[in-house]
């Protein structure tokens, strides 16, 4: 029976969380308002709950469920088996974290009545500009 971990993370508008997790290839995402439990590889109910869940059948073979649960501050803090920590690793965390600031940068700017002006990459990180509407 593998272990979950639960990693700190600024995560705070579910919404841009489930779309980044889209975007990462995890296009079956279950939310809940009141956390419910994880799924171990055999299907066995675990004592951690989450709030945003990808089931383990989602997430490979023999693997765990992967969620996030919503802590008091407002925050979505992962908890991953320690199995599933390869394939969640730094690595993939990272570009969950730059797909999900993406998401909120693009729901703010609308909120702003700004539309997309461009988005290209540059030394490596992406660049969006905006603009007024009308300008």
């Amino acid at each position: 029976m593998s272990a979950y971990s639960e990693l700190k993370s600024i995560y705070k508008d579910r919404d841009c969380l489930v779309a980044a997790l889209n975007e990462q290839g995890y296009t079956t995402v279950e939310t809940h308002d009141e956390a419910v439990a994880l799924c171990g590889y055999h299907g066995d109910l675990r004592e951690q709950k989450a709030n945003v869940i990808v089931r383990r059948r989602y997430v490979g073979g023999a693997s765990n469920d992967l969620g996030f649960v919503k802590k008091e501050d407002g925050t979505y803090s992962a908890i991953v088996s320690n199995y599933d920590s390869s394939k969640h690793n730094t690595k993939w965390f990272t570009d969950l974290k730059d797909k999900y600031l993406d998401k909120v940068t693009t729901k703010e700017a609308k909120k702003k009545g700004l539309i997309l002006h461009s988005r290209q990459v540059v030394n490596g990180k992406l660049v969006v500009k905006y603009l007024k509407q009308g300008a």
